[in-house]
């Protein structure tokens, strides 16, 4: 320990005594490791973090699939969900789930939320129970059913103020009583990819027959010790039999998917890229450090030969270089810190606002970690030929020359011309790299859409209730809808498309606007 703390000062005073040299290293480490903290807080958050369900591993979205149309993940037809319920022995439970919207009215002003209408057995297939009241009953899982409502955390405390008072009570959606029966904690989110659910309701009708009407999502929880491909197997063999039974599923099978895989797969590549990328960065800043750490070493020879001399051995000099290295790396390693707080505000604010995970990205504990072993280890990268150098000076010669002269030999200059060479070919690998995602940008923006959509804009309206419950009456309200928009300033124009029944008593449409 006392050696340690002498090596320590020791790089204190040489980092001091050349602040132009320290000032560059620990800028260019800086960029380093911050960029490279500041991308792996992303991936932390996004790729590495655990779901908020106990078990979630073991957890897997159930699809539909016809591999010769290329629908790969398919929404899934009741009757096909019932059967694989009865049949499967891989799953301890199944559950039904429809997106949709909800018009929640009354204690203020109309707002329109996200939520689904699942089956009863919901909550309990992710093995979550509310923070507060209950979750639905197997009574309350039926078409015409009590209406009852439970609410997100989110949803809860914005609403309703966190009124604890509220389970029991009634509140209107979609023009209809709902009684509120729980809460869910802060903890849940589901779906856990796109725009979060903020409310669910029981009676999801399951009663239509006909199996190539898709409408629901499913989400099922392995039996402990079954594994993903055992799962897989015995669902292949049920879509067999309900393809020989019924001739419409010809050609239909069942595609599982881990949950994380489901929520992460779009973005793992794009993140792994990123990744790569600043980690190019860093072998680049690590290269150029390598190579003034060697050029400074020709300045040192003396210095080095004199304490070897006296009676230093060569691998405690080699040891004192390699720690003047990793204390520059750590330094570097605060300051890129810092600025990897910044970066971390600045990806999240470009992000696409689906992105899972994209509300927990914080430099914590864990990447806090990271940075500390990262700085260490490329502390290790660039001081490590600089002391392998040192251990080699050649002591007489070292000690006749002038100290302006370079003892340097032949095989050090080998190595510097290397990592040159080495630092041109990462460059260029990034520079070719940023080329080809620049030419795809400009080409996916120039994809013929097949219509003109310069000044075309979009809005779309959900007709919620019984009110909206007939045909005429959705029609009546977009016939409105168009008078009154083509109306305004600057549209030519208006359009509007009937996006289809969502459930009874609602319906979508979107309007399209030329300016």
């Amino acid at each position: 320990m006392t050696t340690l703390t002498q090596d320590l000062r020791y790089g204190l005073r040489v980092l001091a005594k050349n602040p132009g040299f320290t000032a560059v290293a620990l800028l260019t480490l800086a960029l380093g490791i911050g960029a490279t903290t500041a991308i792996f807080s992303v991936i932390d958050a996004v790729l590495l973090n655990r779901l908020p369900y106990p078990n979630a591993e073991r957890l897997v979205m159930v699809w539909e699939q016809e591999p010769e149309r290329g629908w790969y993940r398919n929404i899934v037809s009741a009757a096909n969900f019932l059967d694989w319920r009865k049949q499967n022995h891989v799953f301890t439970q199944m559950a039904a789930i429809d997106e949709t919207t909800f018009d929640l009215s009354g204690n203020g002003e109309p707002l329109e939320v996200r939520g689904e209408q699942v089956s009863a057995n919901f909550f309990s297939v992710l093995g979550v129970q509310p923070a507060v009241g209950r979750t639905f009953t197997p009574e309350e899982d039926r078409p015409g059913g009590p209406r009852v409502a439970v609410l997100s955390n989110a949803l809860w405390n914005q609403r309703f103020g966190g009124d604890r008072g509220l389970v029991g009570r009634e509140i209107d959606v979609n023009h209809l009583h709902y009684t509120v029966i729980g809460v869910m904690p802060p903890a849940l989110y589901f779906p856990p990819w796109g725009d979060r659910a903020e409310m669910w309701i029981a009676g999801l009708d399951l009663t239509r027959p006909e199996r190539t009407w898709h409408e629901h999502l499913s989400i099922a929880r392995l039996q402990p010790g079954v594994t993903f491909h055992q799962a897989q197997a015995e669902m292949d063999t049920i879509a067999r039999r309900l393809a020989a039974e019924h001739p419409d599923q010809k050609g239909w099978g069942v595609q599982l998917v881990n949950l994380h895989d489901q929520v992460v797969g779009n973005t793992r590549p794009a993140l792994l890229v990123l990744l790569g990328a600043v980690g190019m960065v860093l072998l680049i800043a690590c290269a150029n450090l390598a190579n003034l750490q060697l050029s400074r070493l020709a300045a040192r020879e003396k210095e080095i030969a004199v304490r070897t001399a006296l009676g230093a051995r060569r691998i405690r000099i080699a040891r004192q270089l390699l720690t003047e290295s990793v204390l520059l790396a750590i330094a570097g390693g605060g300051l890129g810190l810092l600025l990897a707080s910044w970066g971390v505000k600045f990806l999240v604010m470009v992000a696409p606002q689906d992105t899972p995970g994209l509300g927990q990205v914080s430099v914590n504990t864990g990447v806090l970690a990271f940075t500390f072993v990262l700085s260490v280890a490329t502390g290790i990268a660039f001081g490590l030929a600089p002391a392998l150098g040192a251990s080699r000076v050649d002591l007489n010669r070292s000690l006749k020359e002038s100290s302006r002269g370079s003892t340097q030999g032949a095989a050090s200059h080998r190595l510097r011309g290397i990592l040159v060479g080495a630092e041109f070919a990462l460059a260029l690998m990034l520079l070719a790299g940023a080329g080809l995602l620049i030419k795809t940008f400009v080409a996916l923006n120039k994809v013929d859409l097949g219509f003109e959509s310069h000044q075309v804009l979009t809005m779309r309206s959900a007709l919620l209730g019984a009110g909206y419950a007939q045909k005429n009456r959705q029609a009546e309200f977009f016939r409105e809808m168009l008078r009154r928009v083509e109306s305004l300033p600057g549209v030519k124009s208006a359009a509007a498309i009937d996006g289809g029944s969502l459930r009874p008593g609602g319906c979508t449409g979107d309007v399209f606007l030329s300016a």
